[in-house]
């Protein structure tokens, strides 16, 4: 089982590094072709809006349930004349760290768990597609459909899922401190039991998971191949280089 949490760990960190790419690349190839910030920013927006949609109603729901107050729900770029940008925005009255911390981190816990409900219906629409390829009435029936609506919504929220700085305000001290009391009671003998039926499940949950962010992570490093292609094409087309300054 730790080997498990293990691997999840690194696969979610690795999925945090592509996603970060991957919006970097699609945002330097829109400025390449547009000459514009805004509409490079516009058409990110687009791309992504349904992960925004999820990942600020995640902030919204579980800022509700804790019993803090919410406002200005905003699922439109702002700032689009500052350095940073955000795609989507709500606003979180003060509460304690501890309920901040929950909040902050709410939308990679209900992305999992989106990426995960995805990843159970996507094989069988593949194999659907495939059966309906084969008899050529592919696209007479949904299955392809319901196939390009969910791969594109496993990109859309696993590029998006994760807490901004900003939403992780607060939450590494809350983070450290469980962290110690729990160090401290393993030191002292005090263990958390499951039964082998609980056990069971809980590493047939952890396996299930490691499975589907790997494929999810496969994926984008796919299509963060495909953006790079895409940056060199632009950059052929247009005769220009996006240069950091």
């Amino acid at each position: 089982m730790a080997f498990l949490i293990i691997l999840l760990a690194i696969e979610l960190f690795l999925l945090w590094l592509l996603s970060r790419r991957m919006t970097q690349n699609l945002y330097v190839a829109a400025f390449l072709l547009t000459k514009s910030r805004e509409v490079s920013i516009g058409f990110l927006s687009l791309i992504f809006f349904p992960g925004t949609v999820i990942h600020e109603l995640a902030h919204l729901f579980v800022a509700e349930i804790l019993g803090v107050k919410t406002s200005g729900l905003t699922l439109v770029p702002e700032g689009l004349e500052k350095t940073e940008v955000r795609t989507g925005s709500v606003s979180i009255a003060q509460s304690d760290p501890i309920r901040r911390a929950i909040i902050g981190v709410a939308p990679v816990f209900v992305g999992l768990g989106a990426l995960g409900l995805l990843s159970y219906f996507l094989p069988g629409l593949w194999q659907q597609t495939q059966l309906d390829a084969a008899a050529g009435t592919v696209f007479s029936n949904i299955s392809v459909y319901l196939l390009i609506i969910a791969g594109y919504a496993l990109f859309a929220v696993s590029n998006t899922m994760f807490s901004s700085p900003e939403d992780m305000d607060g939450f590494w001290p809350v983070a450290i401190i469980v962290a110690l009391i729990a160090t401290a009671l393993y030191i002292v003998g005090i263990r958390v039991s499951l039964t082998d039926t609980v056990a069971y499940d809980v590493q047939l949950f952890l396996s299930g998971m490691a499975t589907n962010i790997g494929w999810i992570v496969g994926l984008n490093v796919a299509l963060f191949l495909l953006s790079k292609l895409l940056i060199h094409g632009v950059e052929k087309l247009t005769k220009r280089k996006l240069v950091a300054k």
